[in-house]
């Protein structure tokens, strides 16, 4: 029995040698394709990858790649930024300036426009002032002034004569009637004459003249904010309000 098993182990084994074989060609044939996905699949992912950028990037890849190993090209890419942040400062600068001026333009344009609309609204008002005058006083105006010296003139909306007390509560109603400090400020002028946005304060008739009315007087176009016994006896006397 013995011999007859070791008179058959050669037989066996050259009975299975094609099937090893072939099962070796298989495995290779297996690795082959194993690999040749692996790099199929690189080259693809390489591929989409070039195609997501843009062609700035991969210009700049290019030259990265290209560049990475040349001598000098860390100092060249110093360089480079250095000037590319210099040139960024100097553009905010640039900016910061034209900012500044045409912030400028605007305000001298607003300023401009809102000197031309006081000079307007100076002459409507100069308007009306000589309006109310022809419609209250028919008489005739010698053209003289009224002074501390003179004391009483006959101006060109009537007799004028002055006085001088605390204006304060007049000022304070005519705040009340809409004349603000700001377009309304109440100064006294260098001739010694009250004034409220810079017209003659006076006091009237209120009938005939009511308050915040323009009129003309000796010193100016007026505006009345106050009245007295006066204007009982007479209608179209004005008084006018001084420090003197």
């Amino acid at each position: 029995m013995q011999k007859l098993y070791r008179k058959q182990g050669p037989d066996i084994y050259f009975h299975f040698k094609p099937l090893v074989l072939l099962l070796t060609v298989i495995a290779l044939i297996l690795l082959v394709l194993i690999y040749a996905n692996g790099v199929m699949t690189n080259q693809k992912q390489e591929q989409l990858t070039m195609e997501n950028l843009t062609q700035k990037q991969a210009v700049g890849l290019v030259l990265l790649d290209e560049e990475a190993e040349l001598p000098g090209t860390k100092e060249a890419r110093a360089v480079v930024d250095e000037y590319e942040r210099k040139q960024e400062i100097k553009q905010q600068k640039w900016l910061a300036a034209q900012k500044k001026r045409v912030a400028a333009a605007k305000a001298a344009a607003k300023k401009k426009a809102e000197k031309k609309a006081r000079e307007e609204e100076r002459k409507k008002i100069l308007q009306i002032a000589r309006a109310n005058t022809r419609r209250t006083y028919s008489g005739t105006y010698s053209g003289a002034v009224l002074s501390r010296g003179a004391g009483t003139v006959m101006g060109p909306s009537g007799k004028e004569t002055y006085y001088n007390l605390d204006m304060s509560t007049c000022v304070r109603i005519m705040r009340g009637m809409g004349f603000s400090a700001s377009q309304y400020p109440y100064k006294v002028r260098s001739d010694g004459v009250k004034t409220l946005g810079g017209y003659v304060m006076c006091a009237a008739n209120l009938s005939l003249r009511p308050k915040g009315s323009y009129i003309m007087t000796s010193l100016g176009v007026g505006i009345v904010v106050d009245t007295g016994g006066f204007a009982s006896r007479n209608p179209t006397q004005l008084d006018i309000c001084v420090n003197w």
